[in-house]
């Protein structure tokens, strides 16, 4: 292969590099204003399906939105510019961990509050478009997330169907997100 040829090469990944930091960076700013407006707007939905619950979880909407914001402050930055990659699982893990926290808090394995972690799962697969390894790692995490909040509950209740529904979901969930990641990725380096 000529010199030529690896300059062309080098350049042509510079530049999907840069490509791909900004077009990720819009993508996060999308995500920081959905996350933001839909977090506190579940507190309608609280109200319904868990009233002696709904002050506290308010309280964790809130915060969600308040971290959110924080982290789109800090994604305007330099630092933030630089790097966005590993702010991505941090704001990825904002809301998930407060969804978590407040299956844990309704001592339910079986809450359908695990549509809430569904719904984070979405917003990466297509809002953000992350690469393969991202996709995996994130959605990895929300599964251990959901085990981890559920499985102490599960074995203290004698909760079976609604948990093993929501763990496959939630599970097919992430497979769709990670193996549409993965033939998105291919796809845009090809472009």
């Amino acid at each position: 292969m000529s010199s030529a040829a690896l300059t062309t090469a080098a350049e042509i990944q510079r530049a999907f590099a840069e490509h791909d930091r900004e077009v990720t960076i819009n993508n996060f700013k999308v995500a920081c204003v959905v996350g933001a407006i839909l977090m506190p707007c579940g507190y309608f939905m609280d109200r319904q399906k868990y009233p002696g619950l709904v002050e506290e979880f308010l309280g964790l909407r809130i915060l969600s939105s308040v971290l959110i914001g924080v982290f789109l402050g800090i994604l305007l930055t330099p630092f933030g510019r630089r790097h966005y990659r590993f702010l991505g699982i941090t704001l990825f893990m904002v809301p998930a961990s407060l969804i978590a926290a407040m299956i844990y808090a309704t001592r339910d394995p079986g809450s359908s509050y695990y549509a809430g972690l569904n719904l984070v799962i979405l917003v990466l697969a297509f809002v953000l478009h992350w690469t393969f390894r991202e996709t995996l790692m994130a959605a990895s995490l929300v599964l251990l997330l959901y085990l981890g909040v559920s499985l102490p509950n599960r074995l203290s209740l004698a909760v079976g169907g609604e948990f093993a529904n929501n763990l496959f979901f939630l599970s097919s969930t992430a497979f769709i997100a990670v193996t549409g990641s993965y033939f998105h990725s291919k796809a845009r380096f090809r472009e």
